[in-house]
């Protein structure tokens, strides 16, 4: 098992999880290895697709949402920012005819299978200034992953995209190449930002979720019976992790005030109003298999 994210991150929790549940029920005879940050994002999806497991990164990839953009792009609002309420409400479309449509896709182009979805907490922006408003994203040098659609809304409201990979965060902020990020707090938390930026904005402007994609090839591989192993596991793993983050925000914001981020409660309904024409053009142009309302009406 392979994750672009660094131990303690939940992403990098939930396979440690499926690996002790997964030993533990075979007695050992099935072993997991599980690599953290490794490669990232927009590197692990291609290197997971062989079919000749010496090729590939990993059998099953833990990630975030790059395998809907790299293979089912037009179903890219499950990423996108204010299109989702929450991460029930993600479930309910991803387990509709909505997110099967972005799963066939990703089987078909990625020859990845998903096994399950994790919630990673809301995304949120740091800074070296507080973020209060629309207002404040004129002139900002942001750091966001090479996502088009992210960028799309973000520039909309005046930012400036810096675009640096995951492990390139914190040098990015440390050495002035960004003054702010976004991300969700299991991730600024695990890459130590609170060393690099002094403010932490809630805008919950996105629900962040985990990818579980298995190789289709290694699935095919398996017997009946370890199949069936590794899909329970796989889905007790992904309810802890899911129930453990939901404990762990409240903590995971108290820590990062505690070592010494401002806590910033932004006009956050000023910033999704402000982003609104974006994510309108994204489905007029983009995600144009469905529409907002539609969307919202699960």
């Amino acid at each position: 098992m392979a994750t672009p994210f660094a131990a303690g991150h939940i992403l990098a929790d939930t396979a440690n999880k499926f690996k002790e549940l997964l030993e533990t029920k075979t007695n050992g005879r099935i072993t997991v290895q599980v690599s953290t940050s490794v490669l990232n994002e927009q590197t692990i999806d291609p290197a997971m697709t062989s079919c000749e497991a010496e090729e590939r990164v990993a059998d099953i990839m833990l990630t975030g949402g790059q395998p809907i953009q790299d293979w089912a792009p037009r179903y890219f609002f499950f990423n996108g920012p204010y299109v989702i309420r929450d991460y029930e409400h993600f479930q309910d479309v991803w387990g509709g005819e909505l997110g099967q449509g972005a799963q066939d896709l990703i089987l078909a182009g990625g020859n990845l299978e998903t096994l399950g979805t994790v919630y990673r907490g809301f995304r949120q922006f740091t800074s070296s200034a507080p973020i209060d408003g629309p207002a404040d994203f004129v002139g900002l040098d942001l750091r966001l992953p090479p996502v088009p659609d992210w960028i799309a809304v973000w520039s909309s409201l005046g930012a400036a995209p810096v675009q640096v990979p995951l492990t390139g965060i914190y040098a990015a902020l440390a050495n002035g190449a960004a003054d702010a990020s976004e991300g969700d707090l299991t991730q600024i938390r695990s890459l130590n930002l609170h060393e690099v930026q002094s403010h932490l904005s809630l805008t919950n402007h996105l629900v962040g979720f985990g990818l579980v994609m298995a190789n289709d090839c290694f699935m095919d591989g398996l017997s009946a019976g370890d199949e069936r192993k590794i899909r329970k596991a796989m889905r007790r793993a992904v309810k802890w992790g899911s129930a453990d983050m939901v404990a762990r925000e409240s903590t995971l914001l108290a820590e990062l005030e505690s070592l010494g981020m401002t806590v910033v409660t932004p006009a956050a309904a000023a910033i999704r109003a402000a982003a609104e024409p974006a994510i309108d053009g994204l489905f007029a142009t983009q995600w144009n298999v469905t529409t907002w309302s539609e969307v919202l009406s699960y």
